[in-house]
């Protein structure tokens, strides 16, 4: 079941006012500053504002900086701990709307007993506006890829409103896209998502890119993962996917005017503040790593993934994309729906795992 929406807590969703005229998103080197300025104390005290019993973590490599009384569980192959991460926010001023992120950023790590052979960033779907850590698209999905000996962390990013628009939950996944790269140097790091948390993790996998491009000293992620995910703003038609989800309930379809909808709630009506990945430059594109698409059949946001799949191929990145047969949009949020749907939820994450093990090499 959903949780209550908690975008208007004060330390999570801090709307102080910026410079003016600032909106650029939340730079990778300020992040790297931002471990070493901000004290423990501090850190802790964004715990003591969220009010939860989490870990948080504060440092690059080495033993972190841990708050007493962290959420943290051993289960069946596994240990899970909530964490906080310092946001985008932590030492800046998001304007209004908040197009920066979070001041902090709650995050749920999945650690395999048996040890990880690379680490996924992965962020939920939910149109951009629904979702959180306890969604079976986050909990579950992350649960299956750490049993296969992936370290995830899962990314509670802020969800869009009227006063949070694009970039702030990219922003939000790039912080712990960020972290993690530098966490984790010894081992690949990839980035994912699942339908709007897809295209969160494609602009920051993106960002990171672009940062190493800058940078060839910057890490970037080894490879973007994306289930069923939305990129563009105005999808190409396409009447074949439009006849097979014809049939389907209201509640599963994605008509041009529901995708307008979900975009002008995510981005707002700012079109220079924010851009969809899927209309980016084939230039930028190109700056991708590679790239892991499974769709589901009856979608009609699978036009977008493959036309994102077409761009990026011209682009000279190099796509594995696939299709989940029979399935309708978000049954990896459904997986208990049926056996039928726990067989395809397992299957797609199999997938994932195999092309993740491919392009990570021998030491994968």
């Amino acid at each position: 079941m959903p949780r209550p929406d908690r975008r208007s807590a004060p330390a999570r969703r801090a709307g102080l006012s910026p410079a003016p005229g600032s909106r650029a998103p939340f730079a990778r080197a300020s992040r790297r500053g931002l471990r070493a300025a901000l004290g423990v104390a501090a850190v802790l005290g964004i715990a003591a504002a969220l009010g939860v019993g989490a870990t948080v973590l504060l440092g690059r490599g080495g033993e972190p900086a841990r708050a007493a009384g962290g959420a943290e569980r051993e289960e069946a192959g596994m240990r899970i701990t909530d964490l906080v991460l310092a946001g985008p926010a932590a030492t800046a001023r998001p304007g209004t709307p908040n197009r920066l992120g979070s001041a902090s950023v709650p995050v749920r790590r999945y650690e395999p007993a048996a040890g990880s052979w690379a680490t996924l960033v992965w962020a939920h779907g939910g149109s951009f506006v629904h979702g959180g850590l306890d969604w079976p698209e986050a909990d579950w999905a992350a649960r299956r890829f750490a049993e296969a000996g992936l370290r995830v962390y899962s990314v509670d990013y802020a969800l869009a409103s009227e006063a949070v628009q694009a970039p702030a939950g990219a922003n939000d996944v790039g912080a712990v896209l960020d972290w993690a790269l530098a966490e984790h140097a010894g081992e690949p790091v990839a980035v994912g998502g699942a339908s709007a948390g897809g295209h969160l993790a494609a602009q920051a996998a993106l960002d990171a890119a672009r940062a190493r491009a800058a940078d060839p000293a910057e890490r970037g992620p080894a490879a973007l993962v994306l289930e069923y995910p939305t990129l563009h703003r105005v999808q190409r038609p396409d009447p074949a996917i439009a006849a097979v989800t014809a049939a389907l309930p209201e509640a599963r379809r994605f008509p041009p005017e529901r995708i307008a909808a979900m975009y002008d709630v995510a981005f707002g009506g700012d079109a220079a503040a924010a851009i969809p990945v899927g209309e980016r430059a084939a230039a930028e594109l190109a700056l991708l790593p590679p790239t892991v698409i499974v769709n589901a059949d009856a979608d009609d946001l699978r036009a977008s993934a493959e036309q994102f799949a077409e761009q990026l191929r011209a682009a000279g990145v190099p796509v594995t994309e696939s299709v989940q047969p029979g399935t309708v949009h978000g049954y990896l949020n459904r997986p208990e729906e049926s056996e039928r749907a726990r067989a395809d939820a397992r299957d797609t994450i199999g997938r994932f795992v195999a092309e993740l093990r491919r392009i990570t090499g021998p030491a994968g």
